[in-house]
């Protein structure tokens, strides 16, 4: 009887233990504390003279911080001022001096930019921040920039040169790289040219005040010269007189200059014998492709109206017979 007594109660304990464990496992798990209360367990770790003393330092140094904050502040506003009249001054002086507007404006601004630099660095020495870091930085940014843009700035150096020397300006007719064009504009880089048959030319500064420059249009008149070949047949002063008059009928052109007197010059003698002649002209710079044609046109009419050019010399052909017997 005890025995089956004991079989009843363990087989009623069994499932009390398997709801326990189940009610157990499918319990919520406890929620995490809330941000305020982590907030209110952190604040509780500093204490009351600790948040005072950590005010009391914060207060002192914006005291102590303030003037310098003020003055560097006024000093900024001062040189953005200054700044602006300087370059304001500096396009004013560079007008009266008849330099290139572009060089005009890039000093300028050059010279407003140096201005506010140096008082961002001054500011940043009042409120205490060590300058010598951004020196450095400055330096290291300045050589790596250089010799990245080597070559542009070698093209920028000759374009500021270009404007201050002004060996040609806008319009005038140039040889420069081994390129011929009319200048249309001149920039700190390059430097425009247009052609006679309407190419655009973009020539790098370097390249030009590195080489020759052949202004073509820089004085008022111009020489046109027509070098010419005279038989011998035709004597040295009956050939001077016969250029000459050619040259005189060609300064009757709109845009010849009589000063200096047109010209007929022996400039060569060959062993043919044949003479080479200079015929030259004086014009106008802007009229000095049409006086030059003129000039053309009328040796040559002379030439062939005289018989000027060199005759070929005759030639003598002697036939030799072959008498010897089969």
């Amino acid at each position: 009887h005890r025995r089956g007594c004991v079989a009843r109660s363990t087989e009623n304990r069994m499932p009390i233990f398997t709801l326990l464990a189940t009610a157990a496992a499918s319990a919520p798990a406890p929620a995490a504390p809330s941000a305020s209360v982590q907030a209110s367990n952190a604040s509780s770790w500093i204490s009351p003279e600790q948040w005072a003393g950590l005010v009391d330092k914060s207060t002192t140094w914006i005291i102590n911080a303030l003037p310098a904050a003020i003055g560097a502040l006024v000093l900024l506003v001062l040189a953005y001022t200054i700044a602006r009249t300087a370059r304001t001054a500096v396009l004013r002086g560079l007008a009266r001096a008849e330099v290139d507007l572009t060089l005009s404006k890039f000093l300028a601004n050059l010279v407003k930019w140096v201005i506010i630099i140096f008082a961002l660095i001054a500011c940043a020495g009042t409120l205490g921040i060590q300058t010598t870091g951004f020196a450095a930085a400055i330096a290291a940014a300045g050589l790596a920039i250089g010799l990245a843009l080597q070559g542009n700035l070698s093209n920028l150096a000759s374009g500021v040169l270009l404007l201050i020397f002004r060996p040609f300006k806008i319009g005038d007719s140039v040889i420069v790289a081994g390129q011929a064009g009319v200048v249309d504009g001149i920039d700190l880089f390059t430097t425009n040219l247009d052609t006679g048959d309407n190419r655009r030319i973009i020539v790098p500064n370097a390249a030009i005040f590195g080489g020759i420059i052949e202004n073509q249009t820089h004085h008022r008149t111009r020489r046109a010269s027509v070098s010419v070949v005279v038989g011998a047949h035709i004597s040295l002063d009956e050939a001077e007189r016969l250029l000459l008059d050619a040259a005189r009928i060609a300064a009757q052109t709109s845009g010849a200059v009589s000063d200096p007197a047109p010209a007929a010059g022996l400039a060569e003698i060959t062993p043919a014998p044949h003479t080479t002649w200079t015929v030259s002209l004086s014009a106008q710079t802007p009229a000095f492709g049409k006086v030059r044609t003129a000039l053309l046109r009328a040796v040559r009419e002379t030439m062939e109206r005289h018989a000027m050019h060199p005759q070929a010399a005759p030639q003598r052909m002697h036939l030799i017979s072959d008498k010897t017997s089969g």
